[in-house]
């Protein structure tokens, strides 16, 4: 493979991240074939020595989406790091994605519980209509106390929701670099 079909191989490899972290990539790896032809080495050699673009692209990939997940904290990004990460490793998707499944499920059904807890003052309106106002103290302490609890859960779960995001960004770190050969600290 020569010098140029690397590039080009890579370059359409790389084809969903924007264009200008695209081209710094891409200036990176010229700059390393004319370093290396500098040195007295064939394109060859250095294409040999650099790898698979495949390889290149999917970790290059990896480290690109958990950028965006750091910088610009969504579900989006998140899940693109997630599937960039799983496609690195096999042991991820057989024990990784069922235990995150139920996590982040678990999660969602909080979530809903304590926006139906927090909006249950609305159900007074219906059963004022359809019963009158008999038993209307004990109904309001009742839809009260629900929504407290439905306020106090939403707050819980703001603060659960940045933390499973914090870590899920810590473990697809750690992770890229245990691929990658780094040190797991």
């Amino acid at each position: 493979m020569s010098r140029n079909e690397f590039i080009s191989q890579l370059e359409s490899l790389l084809e969903s991240v924007n264009q200008a972290d695209r081209n710094e990539i891409i200036y990176d790896y010229l700059e390393h074939f004319d370093i290396g032809l500098a040195n007295g080495k064939s394109e060859e050699e250095l294409v040999k020595e650099l790898g698979d673009p495949k390889v290149i692209a999917k970790d290059l990939l990896a480290d690109y989406r958990v950028t965006k997940a750091e910088e610009d904290k969504s579900i989006g990004n998140m899940y693109k790091a997630i599937l960039a990460t799983f496609s690195l490793s096999f042991f991820n998707i057989v024990f990784i994605v069922g235990p995150v499944i139920g996590i982040f499920g678990a999660y969602l059904a909080l979530s809903i519980a304590a926006v139906v807890l927090t909006i249950s003052p609305l159900l007074l309106i219906p059963q004022v209509i359809i019963y009158g106002f008999d038993n209307i103290e004990l109904n309001i302490f009742a839809t009260i106390l629900l929504c407290g609890i439905g306020i106090l859960m939403s707050i819980g779960m703001i603060h659960t929701g940045r933390f499973l995001y914090n870590v899920t960004l810590r473990y697809i770190r750690f992770n890229i670099r245990v691929i990658k050969g780094g040190k797991a600290k």
